[in-house]
């Protein structure tokens, strides 16, 4: 008994006592972000009506779903399913990547914690966690994420919000807010997800945009006369709803992003850093996450690359 205490003040004292369950926050991710957002899109009428946006309640309704029959045997749930985990698990060479590519930026990280990453060539979110006893990036899971699309441009009325191109580089949040749940004039289209969901804020960023206007403030529709100017976006990563799909550019500039992505992010304090004093909620303006988890692991960086 003794000798065992002693080890794990050993262990504690090199910090290994307090390593994280990277296995643990896979398998969370997995389910929470990758699963749901299989099964929404195939059952998310009758998960809707019988959870009313109850996190608890889908993971419950779910695995009471998994063990039916027919949604066992669902051709169109596994395909989803299969797609999701196909198309999303990274091989060794891009993992490999990406730590390279984070070595470059030389970032200044004190603790443990998270980072984030996008990679805008294959429209990814990538959740890590950076461990500072093993000074490793760990990856935890991605998703499918739709930043801005500047060809988009060509469909833009004079006063009409551009479409600019998402900024690359490394970003720190600021104080985002919770989105009000209002739809757009379609009446279906939820330009910040549904109700409550925090768009992550990263400031007023420079980068670039097609004028597709002349001086007269005449559309310009002949392509080769388009002329990239600078311009600036009010950056943020937030839930997004619509007909067009996840997985290819198509936002004004800020990153689109699931549903379950976005409530992963808020729920598990991946960007919320700047706004937490251990585990103490400090936004006066915005509510706490309803179940808000690993707050000692809060991160603050987003770290956006055109290409990995």
């Amino acid at each position: 008994m003794i000798k065992s205490l002693i080890l794990i003040l050993f262990l504690y004292k090199m910090g290994i006592a307090n390593t994280v369950n990277i296995e643990q926050l896979q398998a969370k991710f997995n389910q929470e972000v990758i699963e749901l957002n299989a099964f929404t899109k195939r059952y998310g009428s009758y998960l809707r009506k019988n959870c009313n946006d109850n996190l608890s309640c889908y993971k419950k309704t779910i695995n009471t779903l998994k063990s039916w029959e027919t949604v066992q045997n669902d051709i169109k749930l596994n395909s989803i399913l299969h797609k999701k985990n196909t198309l999303l698990k990274p091989d060794n060479e891009y993992w490999n990547s990406i730590v390279n590519k984070l070595k470059t930026k030389k970032i200044q990280l004190n603790n443990t914690q998270f980072v984030s990453i996008i990679d805008l060539e294959k429209q990814l979110y990538i959740v890590t966690l950076w461990d500072e006893q093993t000074q490793q990036f760990q990856y935890i899971g991605n998703d499918l994420i739709s930043s801005g699309n500047i060809y988009r441009e060509k469909e833009v009325r004079f006063g009409e919000d551009h479409y600019l191109k998402t900024p690359a580089g490394v970003f720190r949040s600021k104080q985002g807010w919770r989105s009000d749940g209002r739809k757009s004039d379609d009446n279906i289209t939820l330009g910040y997800g549904y109700k409550d969901r925090f768009v992550f804020y990263f400031g007023k960023q420079d980068t670039i945009r097609y004028n597709t206007f002349d001086k007269n403030k005449n559309k310009i529709y002949d392509k080769e006369k388009w002329q990239l100017i600078t311009d600036q976006l009010n950056f943020a990563v937030h839930s997004h709803k619509s007909s067009r799909p996840m997985g290819q550019p198509n936002s004004h500039g800020c990153i689109r992003m699931t549903d379950e992505l976005n409530r992963f992010l808020d729920n598990n304090a991946i960007l919320h850093k700047n706004i937490l004093d251990g585990n103490r909620w400090l936004h006066k303006y915005a509510k706490e996450p309803n179940n808000l988890k690993y707050y000692h692991l809060a991160g603050e960086y987003l770290i956006v690359f055109d290409k990995i």
